[in-house]
């Protein structure tokens, strides 16, 4: 692909993202998606099938961008807890840095799409944090709760509290961060 039409490519992608992430799937329109990414309407069908095609690429860059995160974050020689707190802390500060991200990812989440991601049994994108973990309770440092309980007292306060911080309700920093992470270690340590 040349590079205007990988320019192109990306100028709908990071517009879907935003357009998705303020006004949700149904409300975005592919008129306003190429309004924001200054192409045709056409031009968006010329590098997607159709609105599912872009929603479903969208979800598999940000789930990679969220998967190298957790990569960068994770060192197997560091005990769970030290791996817990860089792992939810990188995570924090990187679903900050990008609120168009968190945003749609939770929209995806709580909509069709995700839900028969869910009943399909396609958890791979869940595999590096399952398998963190099953680390942890092998190794008598996180209590021995299900996949999805760990997930939601690790990975559902972070939402909650990054999406009050963007909206402006709470004030994060890093010793409130770092305070916030300890607190949810907390919740699942043995």
């Amino acid at each position: 692909m040349d590079k205007g039409k990988t320019d192109k490519r990306e100028a709908v992608l990071r517009a879907a993202l935003e357009a998705f992430a303020e006004f949700g799937f149904h409300g975005a329109p592919t008129s306003l998606i190429a309004r924001k990414a200054n192409v045709g309407v056409g031009t968006i069908y010329r590098y997607f099938e159709n609105k599912d095609d872009l929603i479903e690429e969208i979800h598999e860059r940000v789930h990679t961008i969220i998967i190298r995160s957790f990569a960068e974050h994770y060192d197997p020689r560091l005990p769970v807890r030290e791996n817990y707190l860089a792992i939810f802390t990188g995570l924090t500060r990187l679903f900050m840095a990008n609120p168009f991200d968190i945003r749609f990812m939770e929209q995806y989440y709580n909509s069709p799409y995700g839900i028969e991601k869910k009943r399909a049994d396609e958890v791979e994108c869940d595999k590096p944090l399952m398998d963190f973990f099953d680390q942890g309770k092998q190794q008598q440092a996180i209590k021995d709760l299900s996949f999805e309980f760990l997930l939601g007292l690790s990975f559902g306060p972070v939402l909650f509290l990054v999406r009050d911080h963007l909206q402006g309700f709470v004030d994060l920093d890093d010793q409130s961060i770092t305070a916030f992470v300890e607190a949810s270690w907390d919740a699942i340590k043995r």
